[in-house]
């Protein structure tokens, strides 16, 4: 009886322990401030998970010769919000994976669609037992807690890993931004993070562009009159009024101080990290180089004017082709089951103004690190079944042209992980007697899986055995891949698999054309609306429709070529190659697209401008009629007839166009 009493206790005593954490859980700073960035960025408590800032990127180092030894790590939450952590100062003595411990980790959660953004700081307890008290001074681990695991079976879990709202709101760092160096900084994060949620310096922006995240849609100009600017949850924002007591309250107003001069260029906005001068009227001070209380050597965080000095030496904006800054990543393969990176809707992006009309295009799976071209691949010796991260290489001499058979290939993997080291070329198929040659994932993924301790390998490329040619590979099988955009279906890709997310670059870009997406401006809701010039076929002759926005086709997408002497222009379908031709000289003449004829006059438009508006009017020269939206039969709305048409004096919008 009495040992049955005593385990009686010992369970009673447990139950009122868990139900003081639970207690004690709910009435938690940190988890109140995360239930409300759940609720403001619109993710779920299960979907964010623990990060290593070793999985990451090494965005900062100097080679192992000091402490110096900085992270990049990253993870989708959902199709919408982004998790992003800076791990500073590892310990580690190969500067690569084997970090215990680093001086500061900060988190960032971002909403690139309504732009939340929530801000986390770790606090310096390390892997101390939930015992003593905890040690300020002790470096935190590599292994980052999810800022919403609260379990209170757990150690350590959030509310041990991370700062509260109001301690990271008060966290000093010693700092230089005064001359005394006793001079302790407020370390609150939107001093820096004021033009977005991501300060893009040297070092970092080519890991943030590799991984997707520098030119995904996000505010970067941070215009207040948008409904979705970028925001901090829990500031005393427009769109916010309730939050009058919160320990972030007045970051807003410090992003606000900051925006005082906006300027529509990108050094004045879309990539700068804060102003690098004193307001005259003294209102916002720029941090300067930040330094742990635990380490004498200086510079944990480096001062805003040390990155913007460096950035608008060499790679602020984007001058060369080359340019990190240039990599774009609008979509992800999501709800809609594919991942589309096209130029026309990469317009929405501030980046993309440098460019008319791309000569070729890059791209690489977001993380992999691996880049492949539409030069690249068009170039190929051989014509190729099979070329991609998930099959593998299969080429066949019945494919070839002309009788020709399949080169000798090998390939190679790469492994994920901050060294991104390549596998050994495998060379399966060394015969040439067969019916081409295998080079197959199923062959040599064992052994490139083994090669890279057991991981998966992220990326694929091949080469001749001769050496004379070499080219990466896409992760997928991909639906585009031209210089107009890159598309991947994930019905394409197998059974229960799905597309990665591609970050995009254009390269050799042409003034001699525009490539636009052509919208028609009538519109009846909810029958009409958000209807684009479209081709309906690829072969010569083929009708062209008023059909709803298929952006994973490019048969929505124009070159519009401009003769010499004047606006008249001829508009190339990008999918036929063909040009938008009117039929006849008839009235309610259906518009197709034909093979180009330069002495063809009904290939050749004029576009005339509407005074006060946007839109445009197409009149054909060899008609002298306009493109016009003619009413739809049938059930489709959508797929309304391009007609060429007398202009209408009522000014209808069937005959106004809007280029996109």
């Amino acid at each position: 009886m009495e040992i049955h009493m005593n385990r009686m206790k010992r369970l009673c005593a447990a139950a009122a322990w868990s139900l003081a954490a639970t207690t004690a859980f709910a009435q938690s700073e940190l988890q109140t401030y995360v239930t409300r960035c759940q609720s403001e960025l619109k993710f779920q408590a299960n979907e964010v998970q623990a990060m290593n800032c070793n999985e990451g990127k090494q965005f900062f180092t100097n080679g192992g010769r000091g402490p110096i030894n900085d992270y990049v790590v990253h993870k989708r939450v959902n199709n919408e919000v982004d998790m992003v952590a800076a791990c500073r100062w590892g310990d580690g003595t190969s500067t690569l994976d084997d970090n215990k411990r680093f001086i500061s980790i900060e988190l960032i959660l971002h909403n690139r669609v309504n732009g939340g953004t929530c801000f986390f700081a770790a606090a310096d307890i390390g892997d101390d037992p939930p015992n003593p008290p905890p040690n300020p001074f002790r470096p935190v681990s590599a292994k980052i807690v999810s800022p919403t695991n609260f379990n209170p079976r757990v150690y350590p879990n959030a509310n041990h890993f991370w700062l509260t709202p109001t301690a990271m709101n008060g966290k000093l760092m010693l700092s230089d931004a005064k001359e005394t160096p006793e001079f302790k900084e407020q370390l609150q994060c939107v001093r820096c993070h004021s033009q977005g949620p991501y300060i893009a310096s040297p070092d970092i922006a080519k890991h943030l562009a590799n991984i997707g995240l520098l030119n995904d849609g996000h505010d970067t100009f941070v215009d207040f009159s948008k409904v979705n600017h970028y925001f901090v949850v829990g500031s005393n924002a427009p769109t916010d009024p309730g939050s009058g007591s919160h320990p972030l309250k007045d970051w807003h107003s410090l992003i606000v101080k900051n925006n005082k001069d906006p300027s529509s260029s990108c050094s004045g906005g879309c990539h700068m990290l804060a102003r690098d001068d004193k307001p005259s009227d003294g209102s916002f001070l720029p941090i300067g180089n930040l330094s742990s209380t635990i380490v004498t050597n200086p510079r944990v965080l480096p001062s805003i004017a040390f990155d913007i000095y460096h950035l608008k030496r060499c790679c602020m904006p984007p001058f060369e082709e080359t340019s990190d800054f240039r990599w774009i990543n609008i979509d992800q393969p999501g709800p809609d089951a594919a991942e589309v990176e096209t130029f026309t809707s990469s317009k929405k992006i501030p980046v993309m103004g440098y460019c008319s009309m791309p000569g070729w295009l890059e791209a690489s799976a977001a993380g992999a690190n691996s880049v492949f071209s539409t030069m690249e691949l068009g170039f190929m010796p051989n014509k190729l079944r099979a070329f991609n991260l998930r099959d593998g290489l299969t080429c066949l001499n019945s494919d070839q042209p002309g009788g020709a058979r399949c080169a000798d290939h090998q390939v190679s993997y790469k492994c994920p992980g901050p060294r991104e080291e390549w596998t050994p070329y495998y060379n399966k198929d060394k015969s040439t007697t067969d019916d081409g040659d295998h080079e197959e994932r199923s062959t040599s993924i064992s052994d490139a899986t083994a090669f890279c301790g057991g991981k998966t390998p992220i990326a694929f490329r091949m080469q001749l055995v001769d050496g004379s040619y070499r080219a990466n590979a896409p992760n997928d099988r991909l639906a585009q891949f031209t210089r107009s955009g890159l598309v991947c279906r994930n019905s394409e890709q197998g059974s229960g698999q799905s597309c990665n997310s591609y970050v995009v670059r254009y390269r050799g870009c042409r003034d001699d054309a525009t490539l636009s997406k052509i919208k028609n401006a009538w519109t009846s809701p909810p029958t009409f609306g958000d209807r684009y010039l479209t081709t309906t076929n690829n072969v010569d002759g083929a009708e062209t429709r008023a059909q709803g926005n298929n952006y994973q086709y490019p048969s929505q997408d124009w070159m519009i070529e401009p003769l010499s002497g004047g606006n008249t222009v001829r508009l190339a379908d990008v999918w036929s190659g063909k040009y938008l031709t009117a039929s006849s000289n008839s009235d309610q003449a259906v518009v197709q697209v034909k093979n180009k004829d330069l002495s063809q006059m009904r290939q050749q438009w004029v576009i005339e401008t509407i005074a006060g508006s946007s839109e445009v009017r197409f009149r054909n020269v060899g008609t002298n009629r306009y493109l016009t939206v003619g009413n739809y039969s049938g059930s489709d709305p959508y797929f309304a007839p391009i007609l060429s048409q007398t202009l209408s004096n009522q000014n209808w919008a069937s005959q106004r166009w809007v280029v996109q």
